[in-house]
């Protein structure tokens, strides 16, 4: 097949792409960092090179910013649009850019799909377009709703304008949760969410080993113990995306999430396992008025998620599990081991 993506030099759009080119498909690479555009041709395998095709253009321009040579190269040959690139901020001063991108973005490109009389239109969203819910099923979520930040609006009302080209060509929406490494390797490119604690204990353990000494009182770290996470390996979310190009009903919605998600407890003492840093105790956040100012900076790369860490969310995911079963492909399961596969990183870029 012919597939046109965006994203494709982010951490998922990246490993899909080099999936669709190890399984024989002919990509189109839609991006505007050149340099990214370079890093992504050197991860492909030469006898995949000639089947990786750069497109140079933006989501915030009409059509993409491509010409309208391109666009009349590619019309009526490109099989499934992938449109995986967003902006991904939870500071709300951000609106301007956060609806430039994840909503003007995505009617730019279902206009594109539009143009070029395309058969398919993959969105990848995000688990969380649900609000203040605590129950997400595999249908659109109502804009009517109270979120937690703009990202989740944005992301909630470019699904919607997704299902309103589902005239023009077949539209689905991927929905995957908390986004970690590879299951096997622990390979990663991301700086956010669990890895952005990881690095911040990293720090305070260097730190504290440059003092030559531990300090009797343990350094603490604000944490909603019992709630669960919906973390979920990069490979399950790739296998979830290939399987809809020959398995996915048209207007429906797949959540690539995590069945038995482990509770934040358990991956902070992974964590401190994994680093091999003891001296951290975790706290409740009640007790968020204890902290010095060193632990102050200690958590604040958490501070962003609190909204997200206090609540376990079940998302239903039939659609899921039948678009597996056809594919005859299994779904990976987040063991223990796999989670300290992830954490440790030996792999992680």
């Amino acid at each position: 097949m012919k597939i046109l993506l965006t994203g494709s030099t982010g951490f998922v759009g990246k490993q899909l792409t080099l999936r669709l080119l190890e399984e024989g498909h002919q990509v189109f690479a839609l991006v505007r960092n050149e340099k990214k555009a370079e890093m992504l041709k050197g991860a492909v395998a030469a006898n995949d090179q000639n089947r990786l095709n750069i497109l140079h253009g933006n989501i915030t321009q009409e059509h993409g910013g491509l010409s309208a040579k391109t666009i009349e190269s590619l019309k009526g040959s490109i099989d499934c649009v992938y449109h995986i690139a967003a902006y991904l901020s939870f500071d709300d001063e951000e609106k301007e850019q956060l609806y430039e991108i994840n909503v003007g973005g995505t009617k730019n490109l279902l206009e594109l799909a539009k143009e070029l009389q395309v058969k398919k239109f993959f969105h990848v969203s995000t688990a969380y377009t649900l609000g203040n819910q605590e129950e997400a099923v595999e249908q659109l979520h109502s804009l009517e709703r109270s979120f937690l930040n703009y990202y989740e609006k944005t992301k909630c009302q470019a699904e919607h304008l997704v299902f309103d080209y589902a005239d023009h060509f077949q539209v689905n929406i991927f929905r995957p949760s908390i986004i970690i490494g590879d299951s096997k390797t622990g390979e990663a490119e991301s700086t956010f969410a669990l890895y952005g604690i990881i690095r911040s204990f990293q720090l305070m353990k260097r730190k504290m080993e440059r003092k030559g000494n531990a300090p009797a009182q343990k350094v603490k770290f604000v944490c909603y113990q019992g709630a669960a996470q919906n973390l979920i390996p990069v490979d399950h979310v790739v296998k979830g995306l290939v399987a809809g190009l020959r398995h996915a009903d048209h207007k429906t919605i797949y959540h690539l999430t995590n069945d038995h998600p482990p509770s934040n407890a358990e991956v902070f003492e992974l964590l401190k396992d994994e680093l091999d840093f003891h001296n951290v105790e975790l706290v409740s956040p009640d007790r968020q008025n204890e902290l010095s100012d060193q632990e102050k900076l200690f958590n604040e790369p958490l501070s962003v998620f609190h909204a997200y860490l206090k609540k376990t969310i079940h998302f239903d995911n039939k659609n899921a599990e039948q678009l597996f079963k056809q594919a005859g492909v299994e779904p990976v399961d987040v063991t223990e081991d796999v989670l300290r596969t992830i954490i440790s990183g030996k792999n992680r870029i």
